[in-house]
């Protein structure tokens, strides 16, 4: 019940509705607790850590993701902790705090970095590879204002990450558009930001359409 509570939330999320993915969540979160299950919780919280980043709400974000951390504690799964770091790392960017999300980035890289296939990852983790880590590094430089960092591992993100991966690849070019508008290469960052265009106008989701008008509006 707590993931299928989740997953409403975050088609919520998708379609902008944010007041109702929020009820969501926070239920999800209950179901989770009521449910015993800690390490499910701290995705629920990263989950809301998410959405507070892409609202803008950098403290909460952070807040939200350091109680995350706390519920799985230090014996996770290297490839949760670094999940939880990198959602924090969003949250540090957004605010500008450059020392603090280049510390959570470091953390997550050493973390995954220390993952082996053995490990018991729980499927809500899987995802999280090293074409992941990249596309988090990208948004993270992009939100620094760091745009050469941003559009090395923009770059790194959609060569790792297969064609099933729509949605997070079309994010993946806008970061990349926007870094190289930031480096004045506005041909390419039009050629990038054209691409992200099309590809929202297919898409049903709310979220594709905002990165490609952030875009715009950078330009």
């Amino acid at each position: 019940p707590a993931d299928l509570t989740r997953l409403a939330g975050w088609t919520s999320y998708d379609i902008a509705a944010h007041g109702l993915a929020q009820r969501y969540f926070v239920q999800a979160l209950r179901l989770a607790q009521a449910a015993g299950d800690r390490a499910y919780g701290s995705y629920v919280l990263a989950t809301m850590s998410r959405q507070a980043v892409y609202l803008g709400h950098g403290r909460e974000a952070v807040q939200l993701a350091r109680v995350a951390q706390q519920g799985v504690g230090s014996g996770a799964p290297p490839v949760v902790q670094a999940l939880l770091h990198a959602v924090e790392a969003r949250g540090h960017g957004v605010l500008s705090e450059v020392r603090a999300c280049t510390a959570s980035l470091a953390r997550a890289e050493r973390a995954l970095e220390t993952a082996r296939p053995g490990d018991d990852v729980p499927y809500w983790a899987r995802f999280f590879d090293e074409g992941q880590l990249a596309d988090e590094f990208g948004h993270c430089y992009r939100d620094l204002q760091q745009y050469r960092a941003a559009a090395l591992h923009a770059e790194r993100s959609l060569q790792l990450r297969g064609a099933g991966f729509a949605r997070s690849r079309l994010f993946c070019r806008v970061v990349l558009a926007s870094a190289r508008l930031g480096l004045g290469e506005l041909e390419q960052a039009c050629v990038l930001g054209a691409e992200a265009a099309q590809q929202a106008s297919e898409m049903r989701s709310a979220r594709a359409v905002e990165y490609v008008r952030d875009f715009e509006r950078r330009l």
